[in-house]
């Protein structure tokens, strides 16, 4: 497929993104081109925009749903060993090397970079999500989207969902009856709220603000909310979410805000024997107060977690598809073409948007 591929590119912090044009590739035969129908700006890609060291130019846009413009003769299958051709619609990340030490021991693959932080300095360039098309490289790894779910729905399954799913096993799970309190009512933890009513959580009581995001998170299910505008303290929150458990404090804490007191916060409310999943955390704040003796004298099990591997990205499209009754997507609240990346950027980081979404081809 001959032409150009219009794309938003980040040339370095502290400047607007440039919309760019750059050539489209013949697509050989193990790749694919996929004409993009949304791509979500995340906080990464946001706090990359402010960050000095951040490698540029680079195409962002890593949370993906495209429809297959170009397929390869290679390319005939799906990872689910379904049928690919062009037209469908395809969640899509590189394959895994499958011989580095991550990839061996079943963990994500730090070798091949996801798209959307692949540098756009050498061909194929069009890399990531905040462009009109984009290039799969050899043999990559797709999920054809089932014709009866939304795109909206399937591109929720690879924001916060994953990953949190991946998050909860690695502390063992929710079991049916417990309370959780999920720190942050933004992308993530709506990922948070929505996987712990998958797991058969009992209750499930949202931390954040502000307030449209709060009313959000209880048409997603949410039993309780606390508005951290309304209780302005980590005292005045901890005593709430006490209120609220009777006093014990909830069995499963999964921190989603960033915020740089989450954590000692969260470990202050959970009940002994708890289980705390820390997903926020991604900006290096420096020095922060946390006392690890809350860790052992709650006898507590803390793990984080970053991304997710595969399987848990088809778990997700899978309960997006048939568990999830909530809503979900009205968590896509603003929509912006590529002349506007800027303001889709700034909606993410003022909190106007849930969700903001690029529709490079609108």
């Amino acid at each position: 497929m001959a032409g150009t591929s219009k794309a938003g590119v980040f040339v370095g912090a502290g400047k607007p993104l440039e919309v760019q044009e750059f050539p489209i590739p013949e697509v050989a035969p193990g790749s694919a081109l996929i004409k993009m129908e949304m791509a979500a700006v995340c906080g990464t890609d946001v706090h990359a925009t402010h960050n000095p060291s951040a490698p540029h130019p680079i195409i962002f846009g890593h949370e993906n749903i495209g429809v297959i413009a170009d397929l390869g003769s290679e390319l005939k299958y799906d990872v689910l060993g379904r049928p690919l051709k062009e037209g469908d619609r395809a969640i899509f990340r590189p394959a895994p090397c499958g011989r580095c030490y991550n990839c061996t021991i079943g963990n994500m693959c730090r070798v091949r970079p996801t798209y959307g932080l692949i540098p756009a300095d050498k061909p194929p360039y069009i890399q990531g999500g905040f462009s009109q098309y984009l290039y799969l490289g050899d043999d990559p790894w797709v999920v054809r989207v089932p014709d009866e779910m939304s795109t909206e729905r399937a591109l929720m399954a690879v924001i916060g969902n994953h990953t949190v799913m991946n998050g909860i096993d690695k502390i063992g799970g929710i079991s049916v009856g417990e309370t959780v309190v999920v720190q942050g009512s933004g992308p993530i933890g709506m990922g948070a709220l929505n996987q712990a009513k998958v797991m058969g959580a009992k209750r499930v009581i949202v931390i954040g603000a502000p307030a449209d995001r709060l009313q959000l998170a209880e048409e997603m299910g949410a039993d309780d909310t606390v508005s951290i505008l309304e209780y302005e303290t980590p005292e005045a929150r901890i005593e709430r979410i006490m209120e609220l458990t009777d006093g014990n404090g909830p069995e499963v804490v999964i921190e989603c805000s960033g915020a740089g007191s989450a954590v000692q916060e969260g470990l202050s409310m959970i009940r002994f024997g708890g289980r705390y999943l820390v997903v926020g955390q991604l900006t290096d704040y420096g020095d922060r107060p946390i006392n690890p003796s809350l860790i052992t004298r709650k006898a507590v099990l803390l793990s984080g977690v970053v991304g997710s591997t595969y399987k848990y990205i088809l778990r997700s499209m899978e309960a997006m598809n048939s568990v999830v009754k909530a809503p979900v997507e009205k968590l896509i609240t603003h929509h912006f073409p590529l002349a506007e990346i800027n303001e889709a950027f700034e909606s993410h980081e003022n909190l106007e948007a849930m969700v903001a979404v690029m529709r490079p081809n609108l």
